[in-house]
């Protein structure tokens, strides 16, 4: 995962990209995009509905998410989410979550 990186004035800001890696008796791939969709907010995971204002269930299936991928395991796996302010992409090891350009 990515580190949180300082602004010019000392303080701590969130890092503009988190890479977190799924599967292999890991995280599963939808509790991957709420790390690294929390990480990217900076703040915690438990918090990214009441902090963040960010509810992923608004945007995308996150058992049909984990089907999708756990299916595909060793194929060519892209899957591209936009949740408000953000851009995440899944593939068949990791999520990138990153603010949207």
């Amino acid at each position: 995962m990515s580190s949180v990186t300082s602004n010019s004035r000392g303080e701590e800001s969130a890092p503009e990209a988190v890479r977190v890696e799924h599967g292999d008796g890991g995280l599963s791939p939808s509790h991957a995009v709420v790390e690294a969709l929390a990480g990217v907010a900076g703040v915690d995971p438990v918090d990214l509905a009441d902090e963040a204002g960010i509810f992923l269930y608004d945007h995308v299936d996150l058992e049909a998410l984990d089907e999708l991928v756990a299916g595909q395991r060793g194929a060519d796996l892209f899957v591209s989410l936009s949740v408000d302010d953000y851009e995440i992409s899944v593939d068949a090891t990791a999520v990138v979550a990153e603010h949207a350009q």
